[in-house]
Order: structure tokens, then sequence, then C-alpha cells
């Protein structure tokens, strides 16, 4: 910092005056006048640039307001989304929701008539609805861990198309051990429809009213999609028998895996390498080991307590 300092000197003065009578005498004044000390700052000149400069970055900001993004890096939020991409957001995983528990209410209510037309063995009698419940569980853990890795919007067509798939697979069971299997698998693919559907609306729903609104009717989907299913699963056992009911839940199910093609954003969580790539990296990444040892203790106890 460089100050500039001025200073006034004192000085001492000698004055000849006369009296009024004109008679002259020498007299002396000494004036003294105090000194001061003025400290001036001089700023560098790159600094009052800067200072100059600074007004014009400010307006920029302003004007160039930063975009709120997804974990992907892709904007969001309400200048982002239009209204109607937010609603199948939401929507679509809701309803798949609601198709997953409208099967299983249509298991609860159909399993004495299930049972009869399939001679299903007493020994399996309850597994037909328990089993779903029991791998979903089981591998919740590692679809989550691939749906971190390759994304959930992947996971989640994937798990959309196979939760229908094997919907119609179980109208189309011919014993009870195909029907056992295929709800099995059923609830393999809700495994990896959960995570991701959590994924996708914490990703792509802007924060808020909105955001909450996605969870609270994912959430309610579930209850909602059982309860339908024990009364319009009951009308169609007694009208059109309880192969029915599996045809009308896959077949809407997998319309809703196309559907979600185009409806479904984009938010990518994790890698964009190839598919090669991709498969290596979950590989790498997935704890296998403690994902096969905690489903295959959740399926241990549940085999003891049936």
């Amino acid at each position: 910092m460089i100050f500039l300092y001025l200073s006034r000197v004192a000085k001492t003065s000698k004055s000849h005056h006369r009296n009024i009578f004109g008679s002259p005498f020498d007299s002396m004044a000494t004036t003294t006048v105090t000194s001061t000390f003025e400290a001036i700052e001089l700023e560098p000149l790159s600094n009052a640039k800067s200072r100059q400069s600074a007004p014009e970055q400010r307006s920029s900001l302003q004007v160039d307001s930063p975009v709120r993004q997804t974990i992907d890096g892709s904007p969001t939020g309400p200048a982002a989304r239009s209204n109607l991409q937010i609603f199948f957001t939401i929507f679509m995983p809701s309803f798949v929701g609601f198709l997953a528990s409208f099967s299983s209410g249509i298991i609860t209510v159909g399993l004495p008539e299930i049972a009869r037309s399939l001679s299903l063995d007493r020994s399996l009698y309850l597994w037909p609805s328990s089993v779903y419940g029991l791998t979903a569980g089981s591998t919740l853990l590692i679809a989550g861990s691939i749906a971190d890795i390759v994304g959930a919007r992947p996971v989640e067509l994937l798990g959309i198309t196979l939760m229908g798939a094997f919907a119609l697979a179980c109208g189309f069971a011919s014993n009870g051990e195909q029907l056992v299997v295929f709800r099995a698998l059923q609830g393999v693919a809700l495994a990896m429809h959960l995570p991701s559907s959590v994924a996708l609306i914490a990703g792509a729903v802007p924060s808020g009213r909105a955001r909450n609104f996605g969870f609270a009717c994912l959430g309610f989907s579930q209850p909602l999609g059982f309860a339908f299913g024990l009364v319009i699963g009951g009308v169609l056992i007694d009208r059109a028998g309880w192969r029915s009911g599996f045809y009308m839940s896959g077949s809407a199910t997998l319309l809703a895996a196309i559907v979600a093609v185009w409806s479904i954003p984009q938010v990518k969580t994790g890698s964009q390498d190839g598919f090669v790539d991709l498969c290596k990296e979950v590989g790498r990444k997935v704890d296998w080991v403690g994902g096969l040892i905690s489903s295959g203790g959740l399926a241990t106890l549940a085999y003891v307590l049936a």
C-alpha cells in the first residue's frame, strides 16, 4: 500500500513594526504554525480496475443464473421440465407399484380357487403369496446397488418389463410349482422397480411440493393397489376365473413399460461407459458375497418360519 505524506513546515518570521507615533522600534514576533500530517491511501492500479469490473461481473451473474442440476448433470426444475413431464415421472412408477400390489391382492383373495385349480400341494399352499415378498426383500440391496452403477432408468424399464412378463406367466402356469417360481421371479422384478422409482422421483422432480407429492403417490399406490386387487380380483375370479386377473395385470404392466420408454426421463446416477464396461463395473463394485449371504439368510429364515 502506498501512502503520500503531506506536511506543512512550521516557520518563524520577524516583522518590524512602527508604533502609532512613527517611532520605529524593532520587535520580533514569532509565529508558530502547527504542522499537520495527512495520510492518503493510494490504491494500486490493478485493484482499481477490479473494483470497476466488479459491478459488471455481478450483473453478468444475475443474468446468467445457475440452473439446478440432477445427479447426472442434466438440468432440472420448473424451467427444465414441463408439468406434463413431471406428471408422467410421478405417475408411471406409482402406477407400476399399483399393478404390482394388485396382483398380490388377486393371489390373496383367490388362493383357495387357485389351489384347487392347480392341485397345489398343501405344503405350498401359502407360498404363492409369501414368496413374492421374500424374493423382493432378499434382492433389494443388490438391485439398489446395480441401479446406482447402471442408472435408475434402465433398471426401472427392465423391472417393469419383467414384472409384466412374469405376471402373464403366472396366468399361464399349469401347476403349483410353476406358479411359485413365477411369483418368486416377479418379486425379483419388484426389487428392481422399488429403488429405481425412488431415484427417478428424487432426481427428475424439482424439490419442494412436487417431490413430496411424488413420494406420497409412490407410497400410497401400493396399499391402494392391494385394496383394488382384493375387490376387483374377487369379481374377476367369480366371473372369468383367477387367470383373468393375471392376464389383465400383466398386460397393463407391459403397456406401462412401453409408455415408460418415452415418459420416464434419463436420470443416470452412475457411469456412462459401454455395456461391457458397465458389466465389469457391476461385477467389481457390487458386494455379491454380502448380498447372497443376506438373501440366503432371509430365505432360510422365512422357510423355517413357514
